[in-house]
């Protein structure tokens, strides 16, 4: 659970410059493999995409993060799809690598683990959503 909350919390708080969510017609969220404007980073030694690569105060839309060799963006898979409600974060889905997948909700500022599958792989509320 902590590796999730270490590898993918930085990512929600590149919130910088707004970049477009939709890349032609399909909103961040849909794209299976890394689209162009899709920035590169490592996250604990690992290769990480994510796009759009900032959110906006105020987003609602999705955000999404791969991992693999950025030698090869098609090879990516996707680690983490972020949704986001008027900024905030409601929904975490993604799946550890090589190992479990989580589909994590957030309702008043904390994790709703009633509604949430693999709670022990979900992060805090104020990992994702961070004041």
């Amino acid at each position: 659970m902590r590796t999730i909350a270490i590898l993918l919390s930085p990512l929600v708080l590149l919130a910088a410059c707004a970049n477009p969510p939709v890349v032609g017609t399909l909103p961040a969220c849909e794209h299976a493999a890394v689209p162009p404007g899709a920035v590169f980073g490592v996250r604990h030694g690992a290769d990480i995409a994510t796009f759009p690569s900032s959110v906006p105060r105020g987003h609602t839309g999705c955000q999404r993060v791969w991992f693999g060799d950025r030698a090869r963006p098609a090879a990516m898979e996707v680690l983490a799809t972020y949704y986001f409600d008027q900024g905030h974060v409601r929904r975490l889905v993604g799946r550890v690598p090589g190992g479990a997948s989580y589909d994590c909700h957030y309702r008043d500022g904390a994790l709703d683990a009633n509604v949430s599958q693999n709670v022990a792989q979900c992060p805090k509320a104020s990992e994702v959503n961070p004041r």
